[in-house]
């Protein structure tokens, strides 16, 4: 496995988990916010940051093999344009 993909993969995966941890705290034990009106907004921050760290893992992985080399650079083109 190319080394800078492979480093891109932990670096992603890793906020996905830290995210993922994150979200469960605050949702089985909110106590964890010192400010409780700003729970939503922590909420919605970590939710955003999972959000990031999951489509940057499908990017990678869609577009680039193990070596780090392209697989289709014209993939997203293959699709097919929704008709009205």
């Amino acid at each position: 496995m190319n080394s800078f993909y492979n480093a891109a993969l932990s670096h992603w995966r890793s906020k996905k988990d830290e995210s993922i941890a994150t979200l469960e705290l605050y949702f089985s034990n909110s106590v964890g916010i010192g400010e409780h009106s700003a729970i939503l907004d922590e909420i919605n921050k970590w939710t955003n940051e999972l959000s990031q760290a999951d489509d940057n893992i499908k990017n990678l992985e869609i577009y680039f093999n193990s070596e780090g080399k392209v697989i289709d650079k014209n993939k997203k083109a293959k699709v097919r344009p929704v008709k009205d």
